[in-house]
């Protein structure tokens, strides 16, 4: 391992809270950096910390962090800290960015078009058949789906994404090392493969009630919007829901039947804003204008062989040539909005582009 990455290990072995881990690398860009500054630029550059932080900071890069080092190699475990090219892009804009993460697999440019779904532990077979279909219809139109690796809701949505063959990012709330859920150690071998299984947690740490809804925000973090399926009042998924809200992302609900408590949360969202989504449609025309700032776009080539029939009806007219919405909206037969929304996403996926007038082509 080398040095740089040595650095976030010794950080997070430091004793410092988590807030003020972050504090350090946010001030000083990167972990190596934050360990190699002085008592006064620390005192400068982070005045919230106590002489003792300071003290502990400077002290950080004596650690001997040797033992986590050969465990983390010997179980292909990836270490990404805040500040390096592999962090995600998405957890640098929320306030409480994760200062280490620990990485199974490995972050590709198509994971900035990520959507999480999220729902109870105690999930019916409804909420499973609609989480199936929302998060394998999303990944085949190019989204990662990010869900928390519990049983249930987040359990259907992962196995789904694998099922599909679309990529999958699990959050655990423990450390990587840990098996937990036992009954999703299938999920944490397979993910890797087309995904990832990522944590914050140090090798090791077990999956304290206190630490769930710490992990709740990466989860949001991670994604433009958070869709939550099946939720009690007083629900995890709830706590991701306002986490998602706090971050200025999008909020979807699914609804559910009136004398279910399980839907009761869902239905609190909707009353309160949330967007109700029964399709994939939904979802997209629901994030809108956050896609168009997506910024690191899947080359066309790895999209153009799994297009909704919506988006290839478009591309297919397109293949004779520029056109504006109206004629687009004739030729398909289709209505506006779903015209829109395919043109919205063939955009993202880099497969057509817009032009001077509001006429649209295709890109090759």
């Amino acid at each position: 391992m080398d040095e740089t990455r040595r650095a976030y290990i010794q950080l997070q072995a430091s004793g410092l809270s988590l807030g003020k881990q972050t504090a350090a690398v946010k001030a000083f860009g990167s972990a190596p950096a934050a360990l190699a500054a002085s008592p006064s630029e620390l005192r400068d550059r982070c005045p919230q910390f106590r002489p003792s932080d300071v003290e502990s900071l400077g002290a950080a890069g004596a650690i001997d962090v040797s033992a986590t080092v050969a465990r983390v190699e010997q179980l292909g475990v990836t270490v990404v800290g805040y500040g390096m090219p592999e962090y995600p892009g998405r957890l640098v804009e929320i306030e409480d960015s994760p200062p280490i993460l620990y990485v199974r697999g490995g972050f590709t440019r198509a994971d900035e078009l990520c959507v999480a779904i999220v729902g109870t532990r105690h999930s019916t077979r409804y909420g499973e058949i609609v989480t199936e279909n929302l998060a394998a219809g999303l990944g085949r139109r190019g989204f990662t789906i990010a869900s928390g690796m519990a049983v249930g809701i987040d359990a259907a949505a992962h196995r789904a994404c694998l099922q599909a063959g679309t990529r999958t990012i699990g959050v655990m709330a423990c450390g990587i090392d840990i098996d937990y859920p036992k009954s999703n150690a299938d999920l944490r071998e397979q993910i890797p493969d087309c995904g990832v299984v990522i944590s914050e947690m140090p090798l090791g740490q077990s999956p304290l009630r206190e630490i769930f809804p710490q992990r709740n925000r990466i989860v949001s973090g991670l994604s433009l919007g958070v869709i939550v399926i099946e939720a009690p009042t007083k629900s995890g998924a709830l706590i991701t829901a306002n986490l998602a809200l706090d971050q200025g992302r999008e909020v979807f609900a699914v609804p559910g039947q009136v004398n279910s408590a399980n839907s009761r949360g869902c239905h609190a969202l909707i009353k309160d804003g949330a967007k109700l989504v029964e399709t994939v449609e939904d979802v997209i025309d629901g994030l809108g204008i956050m896609l168009q700032a997506v910024p690191e776009r899947r080359p066309a080539e790895q999209v153009t062989a799994d297009l909704s029939p919506d988006e290839r009806s478009i591309v297919d007219e397109l293949a004779a040539g520029p056109r504006q919405l109206d004629q687009l909206v004739a030729a398909s037969g289709m209505a506006a909005a779903r015209v829109s929304a395919a043109l919205m996403l063939l955009e993202v996926k880099q497969i057509i582009k817009r032009m001077s007038g509001g006429t649209f082509a295709r890109t090759a």
